[in-house]
């Protein structure tokens, strides 16, 4: 069954003002788990105590480039999660930096493995820009990593989610919902909201957890992720 959870980067000036009640909050959404990005200056048996008293689970987290990942192996083993996912690459401009791209990947991955994490990349934008016949998601989909799919992006980039939904079947156990209002601004709704089309998207997800984002709220942040995990609880 797949579960929903929420990228706590939607509510990140929440998390640094109050990670407490901020995590209690997306408990009492109705929320299953949530997307790390950063503990807070917590120790991660302190980040999972709090999680626990919500009720939420760990799908994954979000790491950079440069991430220690012997440090973070510790803690993803006390918050009883072991996938991680690039958050991040510079936008490739040319072939050479995609190339570029694949071997980080593939270095970071390697890397990850030998202190027991699963290692992911999320996409943006760039990613499904053509570069000499094939895009950079092309290349790094030939890596042995899994995929966390961000179909908002897939689908502001002129890509159909869906499409690569099936081609990627399997490999992708957390997608990121993400909806934009249309391809020639960058303005973020919550789910449902925007031009993605999610009434068609979502029922073609097979994947463990689809985890909501939005990078940019108006208003009360909280109401639009309620609008959100309400949409994505109707369509799952």
């Amino acid at each position: 069954m797949t579960r929903i959870g929420l990228q706590l980067y939607t509510l990140r000036d929440e998390c640094a003002r109050d990670f407490e009640a901020t995590i209690r909050r997306v408990g009492e959404i109705g929320f299953d788990g949530v997307e790390l990005f950063d503990l807070h200056g917590r120790p991660a048996g302190e980040v999972r105590a709090l999680l626990d008293d919500a009720g939420l689970a760990v799908a994954g987290r979000h790491v950079g480039a440069d991430a220690d990942l012997a440090a973070v192996g510790r803690e993803m083993r006390e918050l009883g999660s072991d996938r991680v996912a690039l958050s991040w690459i510079d936008p490739p401009d040319s072939p050479a930096a995609a190339d570029a791209a694949v071997d980080l990947v593939r270095t970071r991955a390697e890397e990850a493995g030998r202190h027991g994490l699963s290692y992911g990349f999320h996409n943006h934008w760039a990613e499904l820009e053509p570069l000499q016949g094939s895009t950079t998601l092309d290349r790094i989909g030939e890596l042995p990593v899994w995929l966390e799919l961000d179909l908002g992006w897939v689908w502001w980039a002129g890509a159909d989610p869906v499409d690569l939904l099936e081609r990627f079947r399997g490999r992708t156990p957390l997608v990121h919902v993400k909806d934009l209002r249309e391809r020639a601004s960058r303005e973020f709704t919550p789910v449902g909201e925007g031009g993605v089309g999610y009434d068609r998207v979502i029922p073609a997800v097979e994947a463990e957890w689809l985890i909501v984002e939005q990078d940019e709220t108006d208003g009360d942040p909280f109401a639009a992720v309620e609008r959100s995990f309400a949409f994505v609880e109707a369509a799952a």
